[in-house]
């Protein structure tokens, strides 16, 4: 406890003594870190796949490639977003100059999930140092391996003033949430993001919450149904399910069902062979915890493929369950895992009547060629983002926010999006001193003055 209170007071007093604030500090320390991550490739592949068993080719492009991408980025567009903002001024403030400053908040918390460690770490990071702060970072326990290497390569780079990392279970987190801190950004369940908005508020200290909940994907009649299955097959069983904005279901239109589930079972085979437990290119859950919870969703169907399990190794086989209904608890909670339920439906318009009964998700996919169902989808449902005829495309772009709405959390980042995340933009008008310009009607005494008012009002001149 005493060492991380020290800890967060070394920050601040960093922090005030200006040393984040100049454009040449933020742009060595995304330098710094982006030449760290290339130094550190092969160590992070390492650590994903002792987590994780995930591929070096998905480690690669998701914690390695988007984090470069996202702080050459920021390193490239750093001076323009620092700028000063010139806006309008109403004639009320006649000959003032209107401006938006962006200052940093100061020290900052980053809390990471386990399932993509170090891009949940690395790419807030980037946005918080971009905008001026400093920043602890608290990795996720669950995955060790990648926590050690965070801590290694943070440790390199920067002094403890500028960015530390902290190791350790939930205890630890709790411990940093007693602390005041000027900015909270956390990745992980709904569940834990109310405990965290709840500490923050002791401080009124503003979160970003990344929260994850039940994505679905709608393939309605009008879609290619070998490119859905494909696409859905890919992001549904990428880390072997564990990702937040991975399609947690699928509502599939009746007259295409069948012909979805044998294009899905087809595309498992081409991607992991008839043994996916032998597949490189396959993983495993992080921990029997996990692996315990969504084995029991297993009866929460029909096995039309899959099924085949080993706690040993925690490994999942690539599952589709058919005849699921509603209110089976695989339905209930987010599976996190690679089991693909498969739900029927007749009606587009009671299917989004009923999607919109629901707690908001993190993504929403939608299939199909039909611009007239794009349309009603994207006016009539909410979520955090939306996809069509693809999955995940539109959180990797540093161009769009990638955040949620209601459950699935509140707050956007990549890009510009992650700068203004980690800033306050602070209001500032610059009036005239000619004393020709200071109007006598904003002073005392104010008799006679409303008739004023009212003329000056009608012209808008106010």
């Amino acid at each position: 406890m005493a060492d991380i209170k020290t800890l967060v007071e070394a920050q601040r007093t960093y922090f005030l003594a200006g040393n984040t604030l100049d454009i040449e500090a933020r742009l060595d320390a995304l330098t710094k870190l982006r030449h760290a991550i290339v130094e550190y490739e092969d160590r992070i592949i390492e650590a994903v796949r002792r987590d994780m068993g995930r591929s070096d080719v998905e480690t690669y492009f998701n914690e390695i490639y988007l984090n470069l991408e996202e702080a050459e980025h920021a390193i490239r567009h750093l001076r323009q977003w620092m700028e000063p903002k010139h806006e309008k001024t109403p004639n009320l403030f006649f000959m003032a100059d209107s401006e938006l400053h962006a200052e940093p908040y100061g020290v900052t918390l980053i809390i990471s999930a386990w399932n993509y460690p170090l891009l949940q770490l690395f790419s807030p990071l980037i946005g918080a140092l971009a905008a001026g702060n400093t920043a602890i970072l608290k990795p996720a326990s669950e995955s060790v391996h990648c926590s050690r290497i965070a801590k290694e390569l943070i440790s390199k780079i920067f002094s403890p003033e500028l960015v530390a990392v902290v190791e350790g279970t939930s205890e630890i987190t709790t411990q940093l949430l007693e602390e005041k801190f000027d900015y909270i950004f956390f990745t992980g369940s709904p569940r834990v993001g109310r405990i965290i908005q709840t500490a923050a508020a002791r401080n009124l200290t503003p979160v970003t919450l990344e929260l994850g909940g039940k994505s679905p994907a709608i393939v309605d009649a009008r879609a290619d149904i070998e490119l859905a299955a494909k696409r859905i097959v890919w992001c549904k069983l990428s880390n072997a399910g564990q990702l937040c904005i991975t399609v947690d279901h699928a509502y599939v239109h009746a007259s295409i069902k069948d012909a979805f589930i044998a294009a899905c079972r087809r595309w498992i085979l081409e991607f992991y062979g008839e043994d996916p437990s032998a597949s490189e290119d396959y993983g495993f859950l992080i921990n029997h915890k996990n692996f315990d919870r969504v084995i029991s969703y297993l009866g929460s169907g029909t096995i039309v493929h899959g099924g085949r399990h080993d706690r040993a190794r925690r490994y999942i086989e690539p599952t589709i369950l058919d005849d699921v209904p509603e209110d089976a608890p695989v339905m209930q909670d987010e599976i996190f895992g690679p089991i693909l339920p498969i739900l029927s439906f007749d009606s587009l318009d009671a299917l989004l009547a009923r999607q919109r009964t629901k707690e908001k998700p993190l993504a929403l996919y939608l299939f199909t060629k039909d611009k007239e169902s794009q349309a009603k989808v994207l006016r009539t449902t909410s979520s955090g983002g939306v996809t069509i005829n693809d999955c995940m495309s539109h959180c990797g772009t540093p161009y769009l926010p990638f955040g949620g709405v209601g459950n699935s959390g509140m707050g956007g980042y990549h890009g510009k999006h992650s700068f203004d995340t980690f800033t306050h933009f602070k209001a500032v008008m610059i009036a005239p001193t000619a004393k020709m310009l200071d109007f006598s009607v904003k002073y005392p005494p104010y008799a006679g003055k409303r008739n004023t008012l009212h003329r000056l009002s009608k012209f808008h001149l106010l």
